[in-house]
């Protein structure tokens, strides 16, 4: 007994001196790759259950890239931005060409991140109404995305005060909402939301911004990403594309969504997939 307890002490202690040696390892080569030490802040923004947790695990396989997620307590409080101050800090102080930060519930704030950081890039990925409402379904339970839809309505927004939603996306939501929506309608509310920003917030016309398609990356992993990498200044390597599949996309079309919001959700799915073809 005494002996396995020792093992596992032993290991962790092993798996720790591992980590903090590659990390130093990386930290020395990323010094070289970019002496100027000039980082370039990347935002991953769009719809949860987009598919933004596959592309920041694709993306931080690069030694060039330093990755905060959602839930690193360095740049997040509750999954969203701390103070844009702290997040220049942490961009100035890597050595990597990259900082790749996910606040894909401060969308709404993606002009403002413009502004405070003008050397940033924007990817906003996006991906088909009825598998992300599968799959926020299945992650959140029943409840979760129509709580939040009828606060928006109910609250004015409140969520949003910091910086209010175009009124156009508010006016829309707004307009489709009714007191008495079953989940799958509420969750085809919530990704109409994020996903119409796109649009009001005219990152369509952004050069810093590029929408990002689940599908097309899943079902044509080496060319999606090296054009993502290419828009990131991020020199393309192998291993960005390895381990995507496509088994996720199924656009099962039985689910019980309102008929007017169903027909905005595919909408706005076709005018992102065009938009897509020619970003």
């Amino acid at each position: 007994m005494m002996n396995t307890q020792y093992m596992h002490k032993f290991s962790r202690i092993w798996k720790d001196l591992r980590l903090h040696q590659n990390h130093f390892r990386k930290q020395l080569w990323q010094g070289w790759v970019n002496p100027t030490r000039q980082s370039t802040p990347v935002f991953l923004i769009g719809c949860g259950r987009s598919g933004t947790s596959m592309l920041v695990k694709q993306l931080s396989k690069s030694w060039r890239v330093d990755l905060y997620n959602e839930n690193n307590p360095a740049a997040f409080h509750k999954y969203r931005l701390l103070d844009f101050s702290v997040i220049d800090k942490l961009v100035k102080k890597s050595l990597a060409p990259i900082v790749l930060l996910k606040p894909i519930l401060d969308t709404y704030r993606s002009q403002l991140l413009l502004l405070m950081f003008p050397t940033a890039r924007l990817i906003f990925a996006y991906r088909h109404y009825v598998d992300v409402i599968e799959s926020s379904l299945k992650r959140f339970g029943d409840t979760s995305r129509i709580t939040h839809v009828n606060s928006w309505v109910r609250e004015n927004f409140r969520e949003f005060a910091v910086l209010p939603p175009p009124q156009k996306t508010r006016n829309l939501i707004s307009s489709l909402w009714k007191p008495d929506l079953n989940p799958e309608s509420g969750a085809a509310l919530y990704w109409l939301f994020y996903n119409q920003l796109y649009f009001d917030l005219e990152l369509d016309q952004e050069y810093r911004a590029r929408l990002v398609c689940y599908e097309s990356v899943v079902t044509n992993p080496v060319n999606e990403m090296d054009g993502l990498c290419q828009f990131l200044g991020l020199p393309f390597e192998p291993g960005i594309a390895e381990g995507i599949f496509d088994t996720s996309v199924k656009h099962d079309h039985s689910l019980d969504i309102d008929p007017e919001i169903l027909a905005e959700c595919e909408t706005l799915w076709q005018r992102m997939f065009q938009q897509a073809l020619v970003s």
